[in-house]
């Protein structure tokens, strides 16, 4: 439900600040005092088309808040939640507009694109009037609604579920088949695979040890040159190292004479270390040159090897290091298509058995749907009588879709058509023209929805066009009742209707040093009989008017 709304310099309006409650919520107001101001800035902040106009004269911005209380169930919440823009249960959405005809959408202050913002916003308010095409009038969720109305929600998860399954299957089948139909040219084409592989006799990290071994003869002379001076340095005929030994006793010898010498102790480790690492070098030297010896046909053989490797791995499109993997993969693949033929048929049988359960599933989905369409429409065409609308008749359409358009909805189409005069052809709901009819009919239809919709908040213009009397006290009653399972808006000029509300919203106009500006004020119990007298009356108040409006809140 809607919490509180603030519109700044929008049209007329330079500021405009509202808390709202739940329950159905009367706005009225002489015409032209800004009523449809306030419908305009609501559509702004739910991602309607904006225009430079909208914004008053002198500002160069305008923008419109409305904040709602939303719980954690409702299907905008894991949207909102996924992308980290909720925390809590409350969200605003806002929108802001510049002269240049831009505007910015934010949900809880977040920048968000204007397509998002609409789609949470069609979501949470639902306005219906003139040229709203929203809500139950989008033809792409009569479907759903239907569903929900008919509360037949695990035959939908079966047939979801069903369908998933035919459809994995449905792959599988397909692949096998394509497999068996290039059968012979694939395996030869994996036989010409293995033998590559095979007859490189690759051995586990053969290309890693070539490329190194090759790297080093490459570099060979320079090498050894600086291997060499390093043997000659520690090598004992040079007498170096048996110096450094010969005087590393001396020290010890000292040390062990003199007692602790802490410094002279930390150079005899070190010089340990020392001859302990060099003696380790020299043997290192050593073994290098017993099992290296530099040899340019050698060089040319590791290169013919790497060039083997390496052109194969290309050709396979994979590591050299992975190559062994890929033959077992490609005899694994191999040894597949031997068992295949047998594997298509037992595919197939179980992709029959799948199809059928799951049509037998769509058929029993479409039964539940017919009953639930003439349910529907006999509960929304008895509301139609009393609203004045009793030469129109509401029919829901249950069609099949062609069969390769069978989904995990099942096999129906679904669209809600309506007749709104004696004499005229039936119409998809979303076609028919609008105004006050259609706004009735909206009423009647959300009236009869309304405890298997989402809830959302209605706003309603226009549903008291062209009616009075029993009429504009049958909209009232309805109006009402709806108010208890959602939060309804409803901008009226009928006293039977606006002597039904929990409470009332009176917008004016007022003109200061030649300048408009539109006001909204909640009235209090004595304002509102005041206000609704007008509305019986006209600017002239009559104490009869007054009579009459005093005894309508007191029965509503």
């Amino acid at each position: 439900m809607i919490k509180s709304i603030l519109i700044k310099n929008i049209v007329l309006i330079e500021k405009l600040s509202l808390e709202l409650e739940k329950g159905l919520l009367i706005f009225s107001g002489e015409t032209g005092a800004g009523k449809s101001i306030i419908l305009s800035s609501l559509g702004l902040a739910l991602g309607r088309r904006s225009e430079p106009g909208l914004i008053r004269n002198s500002a160069n911005e305008g923008s419109v808040s409305i904040e709602f209380d939303i719980k954690e169930d409702h299907p905008a919440y894991l949207k909102l939640k996924d992308l980290d823009l909720i925390e809590g249960e409350t969200l605003i959405l806002r929108r802001v507009l510049d002269n240049s005809g831009k505007s910015r959408a934010f949900i809880n202050d977040r920048k968000v694109t204007l397509s998002f913002l609409r789609d949470i916003g069609s979501s949470l308010l639902e306005i219906h009037g003139q040229n709203e095409k929203i809500g139950l009038l989008d033809p792409s969720s009569h479907l759903a609604i239907l569903d929900k109305f008919g509360d037949y929600k695990e035959l939908l998860i079966q047939i979801k579920e069903k369908h998933a399954i035919c459809q994995k299957l449905e792959k599988i089948y397909y692949e096998a088949n394509k497999i068996k139909e290039n059968r012979m040219m694939y395996e030869e084409e994996l036989k010409n695979k293995i033998n590559l592989i095979k007859n490189l006799n690759l051995k586990n990290n053969e290309e890693e040890e070539l490329s190194n071994k090759k790297n080093l003869l490459n570099h060979y002379e320079k090498i050894f040159l600086s291997i060499n001076e390093i043997y000659s340095i520690l090598n004992d005929d040079n007498g170096n190292y048996n110096k450094l030994a010969s005087n590393g006793n001396k020290l010890e010898k000292i040390i062990s004479a003199s007692g602790k010498l802490p410094e002279i102790e930390s150079i005899v480790q070190s010089l340990n270390v020392i001859l302990i690492e060099a003696k380790e070098i020299l043997g290192n030297i050593n073994l290098l040159k017993d099992n290296f010896q530099y040899d340019e046909k050698e060089i040319e053989n590791i290169e013919h090897r790497l060039f083997d490797i390496n052109n194969i791995s290309r050709k396979l499109n994979t590591k050299p290091s992975v190559l062994n993997e890929k033959l077992l993969k490609l005899e694994n693949e191999l040894n597949s298509i031997n068992e295949n033929e047998e594997n298509i048929e037992k595919i197939n049988t179980k992709l029959k058995i799948a199809r059928e359960s799951y049509k037998d599933n769509c058929e029993e989905l479409t039964n539940k749907r017919e009953k639930t369409a003439e349910n529907l429409q006999d509960l929304v065409n008895k509301e139609l009588e009393p609203l004045k609308l009793q030469d129109a008749k509401f029919r829901v359409n249950i069609s099949t879709k062609e069969k390769n358009l069978w989904n995990a909805m099942g096999q129906d189409n679904v669209s809600f058509f309506v007749r709104l005069n004696k004499g005229l052809n039936e119409g998809e709901i979303h076609k028919v023209s609008s105004g006050g009819e259609l706004s009735r009919l909206m009423l009647a239809l959300n009236l009869v929805l309304a405890k298997s919709l989402n809830t959302k908040t209605l706003i309603f213009d226009e549903i008291d066009s062209g009616v009075s009397g029993a009429v504009a006290d049958a909209i009232g009653k309805r109006l009402q009742e709806l108010s208890k399972h959602q939060q309804t808006l409803v901008i009226t000029h009928l006293p039977q209707v606006a002597s039904r509300g929990k409470h009332h919203y009176r917008s004016y106009k007022i003109i200061e040093n030649e300048n408009t500006y539109t006001y909204l004020e909640k009235l209090n119990s004595s304002q509102r009989i005041l206000e609704i007298a007008k509305m019986i009356s006209g600017h002239n108040i009559t104490e009869e008017a007054k009579i009459v409006a005093n005894k309508l809140m007191q029965e509503n």
